[in-house]
């Protein structure tokens, strides 16, 4: 369970990343950590320390409860990237949309 909230941060800070349309490099300057230690962490293979969450999540934009609340509800991984993708598009409201549309159809 450890090792499986370890290795979802990682994906946590791409997910919010992408959604910003960030690029590692931007978020690197933003929060004045190497590109190899950005990607090092997005692809899970480095813990970050406290520390270095908080400059991450200050780079970009959120606070740490944000950023822990997919955990507390025990969500797949895939779908915590997911919501937080479509949370952060600046195309959220026509994605819902489309979304309710498909649902509605599938219940016919």
């Amino acid at each position: 369970m450890k090792q499986d909230l370890l290795n979802s941060l990682g994906s946590q800070v791409r997910a919010l990343r992408l959604g910003q349309g960030m690029t590692q490099q931007e978020l690197a300057e933003r929060c004045e950590l190497s590109l190899p230690f950005i990607n090092l962490i997005e692809n899970n293979k480095r813990n970050v320390s406290l520390e270095t969450l908080v400059k991450l999540l200050s780079a970009l934009n959120i606070s740490l409860s944000e950023f822990f609340e997919p955990f507390s509800h025990g969500e797949d991984e895939g779908l915590t990237a997911f919501l937080l993708l479509l949370q952060q598009s600046p195309k959220k409201d026509k994605y819902i949309k489309l979304f309710t549309q498909v649902l509605e159809l599938s219940e016919e």
